[in-house]
């Protein structure tokens, strides 16, 4: 059930802040070489535990103004690549960001979604940093994965860019562009927060503009986007007290253009308990958002020989389509976990997970 190393609390939380930090445009600069070069440098040098407070807040900060999703920015880059004005090698980066997408058909597979959680960046320099603590281990493959590749992206954009680039409002929805006029209304992830999917957006791009405006548009998008991995980061950082969680998100391919879908991950630890029933050991979260469905969310539970999956569904025509392969679904994890399987589908949204207070400030409004 692993999906990859977990952010570590002292070396992962240096290493995200200090090589990941939100930059101008005209400073990013990315390569395989420098990020080990900076993952090692961050790993010989031991960030003191008073530092990594602050440290996360700044990077918090930071990023919860300028995170935006990630559905505008592949919508528009399925038309910059088509663009002459878009140079070879960021073309190139921008295919390579079209094809991290996953398909969710019938013929999908646990391998499949393990390697779409393991590219979806929030593991990016815990991978370097393990690969720098075992160099007799494989390197991480820098070219699927999305944080990568999104800064990549907004490295070869950069020269393309002359002056400075304008910083985005606080979540303006009446100033923001009308390609984010639905990503402006994300909330920021946050850990046992909801989980929402994001459904296909439309692409603004005009394929024949300028090189300049061309770069512009997909630098800020590619920002925002950079910057929403950033907080999926930031609230997988284990926290004492609290279950080991990851949290990401993942491209996937639908009729109506490239969507994402959230998820949480979580482990309790907690194993059987005293009565003997065995306590789930795993849960994930996730949710979707695919026309004509519309938003779909599951809650998965899985302990020693036993499943507890709830599927809610926001519409009726997709609670109903649930509900006429329960019987094929409860057969399935049968088949895997065992015959204690329960499957409830419900309709409507699922309850708001309880958050403690101060984690985030509502500048929407």
């Amino acid at each position: 059930m692993s999906i990859g190393p977990a952010i570590a609390p002292t070396a992962g939380l240096a290493v995200a802040t200090a090589v990941s930090a939100p930059q101008p445009a005209s400073d990013v600069s990315i390569t395989a070489g420098q990020l080990q070069a900076e993952v090692t440098a961050d790993l010989a040098e031991p960030v003191p535990a008073s530092a990594q407070p602050s440290a996360l807040s700044a990077m918090v900060s930071e990023a919860v103004t300028r995170q935006d999703g990630l559905a505008p920015l592949l919508a528009d880059l399925a038309v910059a690549v088509n663009a002459p004005a878009l140079p070879d090698d960021a073309r190139a980066t921008a295919v390579q960001i079209l094809s991290s997408q996953t398909a969710l058909g019938a013929d999908i597979t646990a391998e499949a979604l393990k390697s779409a959680a393991q590219g979806s960046g929030v593991f990016l320099e815990a991978s370097v940093a393990a690969a720098v603590l075992a160099p007799e281990q494989a390197p991480p493959n820098l070219q699927v994965d999305l944080k990568a590749l999104l800064l990549q992206l907004a490295s070869e954009l950069a020269p393309l860019i002359e002056g400075p680039t304008l910083t985005r409002p606080a979540g303006n929805a009446a100033t923001a562009a009308p390609s984010r006029a639905l990503s402006s209304k994300l909330e920021p992830p946050v850990a046992g927060g909801p989980t929402a999917g994001q459904p296909a957006a439309r692409a603004t791009l005009d394929p024949q503009a300028q090189t300049e405006i061309l770069a512009r548009a997909l630098q800020d998008e590619a920002q925002g986007a950079l910057a929403r991995v950033q907080l999926s980061q930031a609230a997988s950082v284990p926290k004492a007290g609290e279950p080991t969680r990851w949290l990401f998100e993942i491209p996937i391919a639908t009729p109506g253009g490239a969507g994402i879908a959230q998820f949480e991950i979580s482990r309790d630890g907690r194993g059987p308990s005293g009565g003997g029933a065995a306590e789930p050991a795993w849960r994930a979260r996730f949710s979707i958002n695919v026309a004509p469905s519309g938003p779909v969310h599951a809650d998965v539970m899985l302990g020693k020989n036993r499943a507890r999956v709830t599927l809610m569904a926001e519409d009726a025509g997709a609670r109903q389509a649930l509900e006429a392969h329960q019987a094929e679904l409860v057969a399935a994890l049968a088949a895997e976990e065992g015959p204690d399987v329960a499957v409830r589908i419900i309709g409507g949204a699922p309850p708001r997970p309880q958050q403690p207070p101060g984690q985030l400030l509502d500048r929407r409004s």
